[in-house]
């Protein structure tokens, strides 16, 4: 009778170790398909998240339809050239009526901050010159810039309002950009912080055309 006992309580360990096994080997292709998601994420051409972002904001209302070279880039902003590893980047042919922008950089380590930073610095420039000829404005403020990785997102874009409601305007623009930050978070597998800095509205905010243009 104790043999039989303990023949059982053996079979009954071996079949919980198996269990435990096939358990740890679930949990374990479970993660390696995550980690695998997230450096294919990590992988994404900047064409392909500027691709999305067009498709997320719609055909119609995605106003960006001119490219804008490395070098322009680095003439505006101040980039370093060689810490770009790839960009893609567009703007709306109007720019003095439109400033519809999107600039999406895939930099190298470290110069992330350096990319945001500058990026900021234009930006103010823009804040400057819609508190000065407003349109598009609630668009303009709203404007998001991502930084995940080695990967720098700067978002001007969205449906631009036609009218002077500024309460319907400035919902539109929530609208826009509640769209852009889902499919952001998408891309990277959570949203990032919206890096983008608003500059305080000054009574002397002066605005020269040539740092817009990077004249």
């Amino acid at each position: 009778m104790r043999k039989i006992v303990t023949i059982a309580a053996i079979f009954a360990l071996a079949v919980g170790l198996t269990a435990c096994g096939g358990k740890n080997t679930q949990n374990s292709q479970s993660k390696q398909t995550e980690s695998t998601k997230a450096d294919e994420n990590i992988n994404i051409s900047t064409a392909d998240i500027e691709k999305k972002i067009s498709e997320t904001i719609g055909k119609d209302n995605y106003l960006c339809d001119t490219d804008i070279t490395v070098e322009s880039l680095c003439d505006t902003y101040g980039f370093n050239k060689n810490k770009i590893l790839s960009c893609t980047a567009k703007q709306n042919s109007m720019t003095s009526l439109n400033m519809d922008t999107v600039i999406i950089l895939n930099v190298a380590d470290g110069y992330a901050d350096s990319a945001v930073s500058l990026i900021n610095n234009s930006y103010a420039q823009t804040v400057s010159y819609i508190r000065q000829y407003p349109f598009g404005t609630a668009k303009v403020l709203g404007a998001r810039l991502y930084s995940s990785n080695n990967y720098v997102v700067f978002i001007l874009a969205g449906a631009s309002y036609d009218g002077e409601d500024s309460e319907a305007e400035a919902k539109l623009a929530d609208t826009e950009y509640a769209k852009i930050d889902k499919c952001i978070e998408e891309i990277f597998g959570s949203l990032p912080e919206n890096r983008i800095v608003v500059p305080e509205k000054d009574a002397d905010d002066s605005f020269d055309m040539n740092d817009l243009i990077g004249g």
